[in-house]
């Protein structure tokens, strides 16, 4: 069996990346750890989930991301009982909303916004 241990963001500043998601999404940091070449890892707890956000390795640049439609990992989601609340939010805190709230064919209610570093992040209400 399997199950999903964490999602890897990579991040300029992994301190400042971490924060926004404690600041908006409730997480909370967990540890912090030098990384592969010298790397900086900042690991937060959302819901249970974790998302571990490092730095490039010592000497290396990597090119921008995009929160654009795109192949690879496109999103990924954060469920929410109140998807209204949450997008409130979101947008008091001037979060861009790349999808307004939108009800999905399945009843679900979602709607995608803007993460730090290009990121897009969908918030999911279940039918």
């Amino acid at each position: 069996m399997f199950k999903i241990h964490h999602i890897h963001l990579k991040a300029p500043d992994p301190q400042k990346t971490a924060q926004w998601y404690v600041d908006n999404f409730d997480a909370t940091v967990v540890g912090e750890a030098q990384g592969l070449g010298g790397s900086k890892t900042v690991r937060v707890d959302v819901g249970g989930g974790l998302i571990n956000v490092t730095s490039a390795p010592a000497g290396e640049t990597l090119p921008e991301g995009t929160a654009d439609y795109h192949f690879g990992l496109e999103h990924f989601g954060f469920e929410t009982d109140d998807i209204e609340a949450s997008m409130g939010k979101l947008e008091a805190a001037g979060i861009e909303v790349l999808l307004p709230i939108t009800s999905s064919a399945t009843g679900a209610k979602i709607s995608y916004v803007k993460g730090p570093d290009n990121v897009r992040i969908e918030l999911v209400q279940p039918a």
